[in-house]
């Protein structure tokens, strides 16, 4: 069963940039925060861009907790983008349960719940 959820990043202008999730949504949360230590909000942000692109990622994983199991973030292959922003960033975006907002500046992590 896929848990869905949004990733994203709110910029110092309060804009969101941000992309849908579809596997392990419950989860993510030490994941972003390792990928966050190791490659900054700067790439997060990028890999997010990317996502959008693609319709969203499959799943997200870290690159220092996941490589060694030979996990890697899997984009989704949709031929529209799907692009969240701070208009719809906390929307259902078909069955969200979690949503992951990170602080461009601090790297600050808020995650919210659908229950």
């Amino acid at each position: 069963m896929s848990t869905h959820s949004a990733l994203g990043i709110r910029h110092p202008d309060g804009k969101i940039t941000g992309c849908y999730v579809h596997y392990d949504g419950e989860t993510m949360k030490p994941r972003i925060q390792d990928f966050i230590n190791k490659k900054t909000t700067t790439g997060l942000f990028t890999l997010i861009v990317k996502a959008q692109i693609v319709g969203g990622m499959r799943s997200f994983h870290s690159t220092g907790l996941d490589e060694a199991a030979g996990k890697t973030t899997d984009y989704l292959d949709d031929d529209e983008p799907y692009i969240i922003d701070e208009i719809n960033f906390y929307d259902d975006h078909m069955g969200t349960i979690a949503w992951y907002l990170v602080d461009y500046e601090t790297g600050n992590i808020k995650q919210t719940n659908k229950w």
